[in-house]
C-alpha cells in the first residue's frame, strides 16, 4: 500500500510505500542508497519502525523499477519487498 501527494508548483510527487525486510539501519541505508540512484528520485526517507519508505520524485517510478533497484546488489537481492 502506498500514499501519494503531489506538489503541483514544484511538480514533485511524494509516495509512501510499505517495505518488508528492512529491520536495521544497514538495511535502511541500502534501500535508501539504491533508490536514490534513479534519476527521477529527488529524496528518500526510510522509516525502519514503520517498515515504510517515503520517496519524492519528479516522475512516477514504478514499483517494479523500485524493486529492481533494491535487488540490484546481489548481497541483498530478494531480502526486501516493496508495495
Amino acid at each position: 500500500m502506498y500514499l501519494a501527494t503531489i506538489n503541483l508548483k514544484l511538480k514533485i510527487m511524494t509516495h509512501t510505500y510499505s517495505i518488508t525486510g528492512m529491520i536495521c539501519a544497514g538495511c535502511a541505508n541500502h534501500v535508501k542508497d539504491q533508490i536514490e540512484r534513479h534519476p527521477d528520485v529527488t529524496q528518500v526517507e526510510t522509516l525502519i519502525e514503520q517498515h515504510k519508505v517515503v520517496i519524492s520524485m519528479n516522475q512516477k517510478v514504478s514499483i517494479v523499477k523500485l524493486q529492481e533497484l533494491i535487488d540490484k546488489d546481489s548481497e541483498y537481492a530478494g531480502k526486501f519487498s516493496i508495495s
